[in-house]
């Protein structure tokens, strides 16, 4: 039985790391990047608006609430501006207390907001 090379192995390696971390993200006109969170099952787009500057928009589905979005926010804040001196600005997005109850079948929109380092 031959021997695989190992550059073989590595550049199969390497083309399927590769093709898999291309399918979480997306780029669309506008410049906002589509981007998965695995680990928190939430869908997002990032734009940055200028340096340091960013517009997050977590789209909501039905098996993450608004609770795991507002804590996605403050942690995705966190880490793009490496540390805690950042400010956020809600533009959309943010639920009431009793607004599961009052509306039932309503569809929140997305959670907007703008960091800023």
């Amino acid at each position: 039985m031959s021997k695989i090379p190992k550059s073989m192995i590595y550049a199969t390696l390497f083309s399927t790391i590769i093709s898999c971390t291309s399918l979480e993200k997306s780029v669309s006109n506008d410049g906002s990047i589509s981007l998965w969170d695995f680990d928190h099952n939430i869908q997002f787009k990032q734009t940055e608006l200028a340096y340091k500057q960013f517009k997050l928009e977590m789209i909501p589905n039905n098996r993450v609430g608004f609770e795991r979005l507002a804590t996605f926010l403050l942690r995705k804040s966190y880490r793009l501006c490496g540390g805690y001196h950042y400010q956020i600005e809600v533009i959309q997005g943010v639920e009431g207390f009793d607004d599961k109850r009052a509306m039932p079948n309503y569809i929140f929109p997305s959670l907007i907001a703008k960091i800023k380092c």
